[in-house]
Parts: C-alpha cells; structure tokens; sequence
C-alpha cells in the first residue's frame, strides 16, 4: 500500500464501540473512495479485534472494491482499507465458517453494492449487471437482526422510501453454534440516480399484526408454545390501538437448516405504511412460551412510542440518509446509542449533516444542542425527529 496514501483515522472504540463502526465506515469508505484506518477496533469487548464475522466481511468488501486491505486477521485491533475499482466479473461468496450474522454481512456489503455499476464500455446504454454476494454463517443468531428482519421490515421501508431494488433469498437457515446458513443477496446498482431522501414522520394506525415463527429440528409443538406467549403477552398489554387486532402468524418448519433453534419476529404494519416489529431466538434456559412473550414485549415497547420505525431499523437507516439526495426526516422513539454512533461516523466519513430534533408534543418542537454535545438522558425517552442533509451520491455515464 501506497505510504503516501493519507487515511482518515478512526477510533473504533468510541460511543456503541462494537462492529457497527467497522461496517459502516468500511462501507462509506467504498461509497466516498475514502481510505480509512480504523484503530481500538472492538477495544472494550470482552474479546476485542476481529472476529470471523467481522474479517468475513472485511475480505468480502475488499474483493467487491478491489481494496487494499491491511490488517485482516481475527483478534486484530486496527486495519488500513484502501477501496479501488469494483469487481463485477463473478459472483462473490463470503464464509464465516462459524454462526457469524448473514444480516451483518449484508449491513457492511448493500449500501456500496448499491453504487457498484463499472464504467460502461458499450457505446450502446446497458443496464448494470446485477451485483451477486453468496453469503454463509447464522441466519437467526441472537445479539444480530434474524434475517426474517431484514426480508419483511427492513427491505420493503429502504426500497420504498431510497428507491432502489435488491433481493434477498434464504437457501437454508443457520443457528448458533453450528452456523452453515446460505443467503443470495442480489443488488440493481443504480447509474445517473441518487437515492431518494427519506420521508417518514407519521406512524398512522396499526392495522394489521404479521408473524412468523420458524422451527428447526424442533419438535412441532414448540411453535404453538411460542405463539401461545405472543397472545399471552399482547392480551396483557392493555393497547387500546391493538383492539380487535388479532396477530396473524405462519409457521415455517425448515427442512434445509444446520443446527437447532427456533425463533419468532412480529411485525404491525400502519396505515401510513410504517413496519414496526419485534423478535427473539431460542436461548439456552428460555421455553418456547418465554421466546414468544420476549418478541411480544419488543414489539409492544417499538409500538408504544409512537415513532415510525422501532429501535433495530433505526440505525439501519441513517447510513442510506447520509448517502441519498436532499434533505431526509425520520421521527423515532428513544434514539439508540446504535444510532448515535452511525451519525458520528457518517458525518466524519461524509459532508451529510445530521440534526435530532426533541418532539415535546404535536404542538410544541423544541430543538436541542448538536447531537455531539447532549447528555444520554435527552435520548432515551420521548419521540424525536432525526433530520439529515445527504450528499446526494450518483454514479454518471
């Protein structure tokens, strides 16, 4: 690598200080062409450094750009990435050859997948080749979005809202310990096109509550006991706006899986077109009953707020702000230390200009100092609008 080569240095330690910080500024380094070195890379965890989910997706990026990449090794506290040009001559494939998230790969690979489009070489206007990543490790993993999330909440929000399109197929589910879950994701890079800016300040009416429990190697009944503490806790929550809702819930029994588990996500959908969910995955210790009622009580808290997205997509979203055209809104419950440290990354990797408006009440707005100077506690109750100036990028031919 170049030594003439300046990077931008970032401390991987600060604020949520976990994964995310690599995912996101590897990513907005490929997007800005950026060359970053990010030090103290997990630093507080109880097992700092790279893990294998973490490397898997570093070394799956750098094939994608074409990266310098320095530092790719499990336990290591800092790299060098150094993005070039991208790659659209294979399909590639990631491995982390444990119960690494799929869902975590597919957070660092589809925001620069989606600004993927090589320089055209016909005289003749071709459409981009869709972009192909064959990714393996954990499906539905706890501390990780199950990747039922991703297909039912977090896909229908960015590709209505950013406007652009990409696929996400399960081939097989992995759990923990054993992993061995297969995900396609496939992504329509956009040319001489922006992202849309975001638009999303009115919750509406829930209208409907969607779920779907999954099974693996588990005996059927589980998933009647699952759906059994979902009822159990809804009946008690005492909603009035879930009055006359009752929850519709498939059950899947997957046949192509490695390792045992079952798990649960919820989803209500609004009448303003807002999915707000909430899930659990089988834990050593828990019944399936307690599964349910963990999922019920996650969604029940996003719903109770009042905002337009719950506390998982929240974070997912302000990389897409960053990035996208003109000026977005978002209105939120309690803002994430997850979301935090997402603005403080993309401010620093980009121009993109974030500002977290404190909603008292529908009448009455009161604007608060800059989100680099507040105290934890203005975040953690209320409804907040998280606005964003992004920076509009575009591949032209």
């Amino acid at each position: 690598m170049d030594q003439e080569t300046e990077f931008i240095t970032l401390d991987g330690s600060l604020l949520e200080g976990g994964g995310q910080v690599l995912r996101n500024c590897v990513a907005l380094s490929c997007l800005t062409n950026k060359p970053v070195r990010i030090i103290n890379i997990r630093l507080k965890r109880d097992k700092p450094g790279l893990k294998p989910q973490h490397l898997s997706g570093l070394q799956l990026i750098r094939d994608i750009f074409k990266a310098n990449l320095q530092g790719d090794k499990i336990g290591s506290k800092e790299i060098l990435f150094h993005p070039s040009d991208v790659d659209q001559n294979k399909t590639f494939i990631c491995d982390t050859k444990t119960a690494g998230s799929i869902a975590l790969l597919i957070q660092i690979a589809l925001p620069p997948l989606i600004f993927s489009a090589p320089p055209q070489k016909s005289k003749l206007p071709l459409p981009p080749r869709t972009q192909k990543a064959i990714l393996k490790g954990g499906t539905n993993v706890a501390l990780a979005p199950p990747i039922d999330f991703l297909i039912e909440v977090f896909k229908p929000i960015v590709q209505r809202e950013f406007g652009f399109n990409f696929d996400i197929n399960v081939i097989g589910r992995g759990y923990y310990p054993q992993g061995g879950g297969e995900v396609i994701l496939s992504v329509d890079p956009l040319v001489n096109q922006s992202l849309k800016p975001l638009n999303m300040i009115d919750r509406g009416k829930i209208i409907n509550i969607k779920g779907r429990v999954t099974i693996a190697n588990s005996p059927k009944d589980v998933a009647t006991k699952i759906i059994s503490g979902v009822s159990q806790a809804l009946s008690n929550a005492s909603l009035p706006e879930l009055n006359n809702i009752k929850p519709d819930i498939e059950i899947n029994i997957e046949k192509i899986t490695f390792g045992k588990g079952h798990d649960i996500l919820l989803w209500a959908e609004t009448s303003s077109g807002c999915i707000i969910s909430g899930n659990a995955v089988s834990n050593r210790g828990q019944s399936p009953v307690d599964v349910g009622k963990i999922a019920a009580e996650e969604l029940l808290r996003n719903i109770k707020h009042g905002g337009c997205v719950d506390e998982h997509l929240q974070d997912q979203l302000i990389i897409f702000m960053a990035i996208a055209e003109g000026k977005s809104q978002i209105v939120t419950g309690p803002i994430s230390l997850h979301t935090r440290t997402a603005i403080h990354f993309a401010e620093i990797m980009s121009s993109a200009k974030f500002n977290i408006i404190k909603l008292e009440s529908s009448e009455s707005q009161q604007r608060v100092q800059e989100h680099s100077e507040r105290l934890d506690d203005e975040y953690n109750v209320g409804l907040h609008m998280i606005e964003c100036e992004g920076i509009g990028i575009k591949i032209t031919r």
